[in-house]
């Protein structure tokens, strides 16, 4: 039996991100670089957490000042944190809009996990 892997937050809210968003087991585990089974077993463990994480929101007209977490494949969208708050959210961009990861931005809440850039 082998060393079990520490996975970091980021991992696994990744993970259950996409998985929200509608992506394969195959996919999350080919992107992520986490076995699948894994996967399936962290999605069974904090998909409750996150949706915990994701009812505690501000209202949609409030101007939020969020940090660039990682971007994904799609060019119109990156997954960004909020300081002081934990979890994350996916931000539409437009596809030329690259901002380096941790750069702060000002973003606006359009739906439950996703915003748009101010």
């Amino acid at each position: 039996m082998g060393i079990a892997k520490k996975w970091t937050k980021l991992d696994r809210d990744q993970v259950v991100l996409l998985r929200k968003a509608g992506m394969s087991w195959p996919k999350i585990a080919k992107q992520t670089g986490i076995p699948r089974s894994t996967c399936i077993g962290i999605w069974k463990e904090d998909a409750i957490i996150v949706e915990e994480v994701t009812k505690v929101e501000p209202p949609k007209d409030q101007i939020e000042e969020a940090f660039v977490l990682k971007h994904v494949p799609n060019p119109r969208l990156m997954l960004i944190g909020f300081p002081g708050r934990e979890g994350f959210a996916r931000c539409v961009k437009r596809p030329e809009d690259n901002r380096p990861v941790k750069s702060t931005l000002l973003v606006k809440r359009v739906e439950d996990d996703l915003y748009r850039l101010v």
